[in-house]
Order: C-alpha cells, then structure tokens, then sequence
C-alpha cells in the first residue's frame, strides 16, 4: 500500500517542478525570435504621432534549477525585440524594467529587478535588437506563478521617455499563436503605444496551478 502512495507524490513533485509558461494578456500580434507568443506595441512620436518601429515583449516561462551555489531557484524570462524603421536610434531603458503584480500561491509579492540582462538595449536606424531579462521569483515551484506584469519604457532620440505595463497569465506551454488566439480584447491607451490584441489559451488548473504543491 504504502509503495501504491509513492508514484502519485513523485507524479505530483514532478507537476510542480515542471516548467510554467505564461502569454501577454494584451496586443497580441506576433511572436518573438524563438516562437514565444508575443505583444507587440507600436514606437510613436510624441509629437507627431508618426511611426518609428516596434516592440516585441513575451516571456520564455519560468524554469526551475539549481544555482551555483547548489540552492534551488527559478528562473522567470522575459524577453524584447526592438525594430527601428525609423531614422533616429531609441532605446529600451533598462533600469525602467521590472516584474510587479507578482502573485506567488495567491499572494501579492513586492517587484522584481531583473537578475540579468543580456543584449543590446539601443536600436539604431534600420536594425532590430534583442534583449533578455531573467528574474528571480521567491520561490523554487514555477507552479507557484500565478501571473504577474512588466513595466517597461522605451526613450527616444529626444529624450522622451514612455511607459507600459503588459500583464501576463499562464498561457500554452506549445507556444503557438493559434494555440493561444481564442478571443479578441481591444485596449485604448496614448505616448509612443497602441492597439489592439488577442488573447486565449490559459489555463488554470489546479495541477498545474501549483494548488497540490505545498
């Protein structure tokens, strides 16, 4: 009997060490450079309202492992594309960018800095740039994200600097745009950013959920 209680507690530790995947609740008009579901936003003038490029935000989901110093923890990514088609060079600013609205197990949690940031966070004229952000959520369960927002900003040649916050809700772990397009929101707001998206696909069960894990 007691050998029958072992294989559902592996099946269920292993659930909740799974990796989690997580899709923009807004504007979700294309994929980022390794096919992760994204929100694209578009860079305008402030003045003039012309266009300048893009912006790709999405979230390569949240990975457990083990650190180097051999402590457990999780590894939450997110990432951005900046398209410039413009002639002036802008720039993600990356001391804007942070993780807020964290719920941890149903829990508010405090923001997060980014833990690293690899890339190049300027886009000249007529280039495209990548940049990738890992954080660091208090815990060693990816079940345990329930959702969480990036706030971002974008400064351009004038120094003018404006900001976004795109939430982000467990989403298809397949990452695919048909996978995850099952409902169509629009979303009005002003500065460099506007649109409209799609969003679908979460799901929010109990298993993956993390509501077995502790």
């Amino acid at each position: 009997m007691r050998g029958l209680l072992v294989v559902p507690l592996l099946l269920l530790a292993a659930g909740c060490w799974q990796p989690r995947y997580f899709v923009p609740r807004e504007n979700l008009n294309g994929t980022g450079p390794d096919g992760d579901v994204s929100a694209v936003y578009a860079v305008r003038d402030r003045g003039d309202g012309a266009s300048n490029g893009e912006i790709r935000l999405w979230s390569a989901g949240a990975k457990a492992h083990y650190a180097e110093d051999d402590s457990e923890v999780v590894d939450l990514r997110v990432g951005f594309e900046l398209e410039n088609t413009s002639d002036a060079p802008f720039e993600l600013d990356v001391a804007e960018v942070r993780v807020e609205d964290l719920y941890l197990d149903g829990y508010l949690q405090d923001y997060l800095a980014p833990h690293s940031i690899t890339g190049t966070a300027k886009a000249a004229p007529g280039t495209t740039t990548r940049v990738d952000m890992v954080f660091r959520p208090a815990t060693t369960y990816p079940s345990d994200i329930d959702s969480f927002s990036v706030r971002f900003a974008v400064r351009d040649a004038k120094g003018q600097r404006v900001g976004q916050v795109t939430p982000f809700v467990p989403g298809n772990p397949w990452r695919s745009r048909v996978g995850v397009n099952s409902g169509y929101n629009s979303y009005g707001w002003g500065g460099f950013y506007g649109g409209v998206g799609l969003w679908g696909g979460p799901f929010y069960g109990p298993f993956y959920g993390g509501r077995f894990c502790r």
